[in-house]
């Protein structure tokens, strides 16, 4: 198994509780992780090594200008080797507090018509619908567990589990995307929906494994999002629909860095049973 990085958040203030995040300033310190033979000398974090809220609003005022139309038209595009320009990179700071949804949406508003930035406030307000959603549906989440635990026990699945994560598949785009992700803590967002495809109907792995490799490496990593991200690649979020990645579409989106040969072109979505309804939410008198 490829090592994982270790996420150390040090606190200037106390946290606040619910949805509150960090007041004040504190920082995120990454320590390490394989590397991977894939690794490209180009490659960095886009956080660095120690995060701090002021490197979180410095951020947000040089992404503004791009929030609106240049997002829209070009978030789609997975360029680590450039640094990632056409997205935020936001969202390791706003899983730790060091900056909240709200004040990115407020300045991205500010700057912004709604009309122009849509697509970009759309993204912010995906992550708190799925804490919504799985809060509501906890069996969801112990489902996630008792499938993880199965596959990280089954000896038959051991080599091919360890040869995804240490970037040894031989398809180019994901090995590269699993170097990435174990050296940088970050991946695109793009690149995440390819490489869960790819996982889940290629390389025929348990989504419950692929899911728990990003949330130990991701700086990002939320539970919620990861995991019904997951299930909704492998078509068990909304039954029926699932993500298939193609070689055409990765090599416009990685303006042809990959075109992989290789893939599964028309895998059937997984099959499991339909999402619980939710639990009566307790609303404050």
């Amino acid at each position: 198994m490829v090592a994982c990085p270790k996420i150390v958040l040090l606190f200037a203030n106390s946290l606040s509780g619910g949805w509150g995040g960090l007041q004040g300033h504190g920082a995120i310190s990454m320590d390490g992780g394989a590397h991977g033979p894939y690794l490209c000398a180009m490659m960095t974090s886009p956080v660095p090594h120690l995060a701090t809220r002021t490197q979180a609003l410095t951020r947000l005022q040089r992404f503004l200008p791009l929030a609106g139309r240049d997002y829209s038209a070009r978030r789609n595009f997975d360029c680590p080797q450039q640094g990632h320009p056409h997205v935020s990179t936001l969202s390791p700071y706003i899983r730790h507090r060091l900056i909240t949804e709200a004040e990115v949406l407020e300045a991205v508003l500010a700057r912004h018509s709604l009309m122009a930035a849509e697509k970009f406030v759309q993204e912010v307000f995906w992550r708190s619908y799925w804490k919504g959603w799985l809060e509501l549906r906890p069996s969801v989440w112990h489902d996630y567990r008792a499938g993880l635990d199965r596959a990280l026990t089954d000896p038959a699945l051991a080599d091919r589990l360890a040869r995804a994560e240490g970037a040894q598949t031989g398809i180019d785009c994901f090995d590269a995307w699993m170097a990435e992700l174990t050296a940088t803590g970050y991946l695109h967002n793009h690149a995440r929906m390819w490489a869960a495809s790819i996982w889940v109907f290629t390389l025929r792995l348990p989504w419950e494994a692929g899911a728990d490799l990003f949330l130990r490496h991701l700086l990002d990593g939320d539970p919620a999002s990861n995991t019904l991200s997951w299930r909704w690649v492998a078509g068990l979020q909304t039954p029926g629909k699932h993500y298939v990645a193609t070689a055409d579409n990765i090599a416009r989106y990685t303006e042809g860095r990959f075109s992989p040969k290789a893939l599964v072109t028309d895998p059937a979505p997984l099959s499991g049973p339909p999402p619980t309804a939710p639990r009566a939410s307790k609303i404050a008198d």
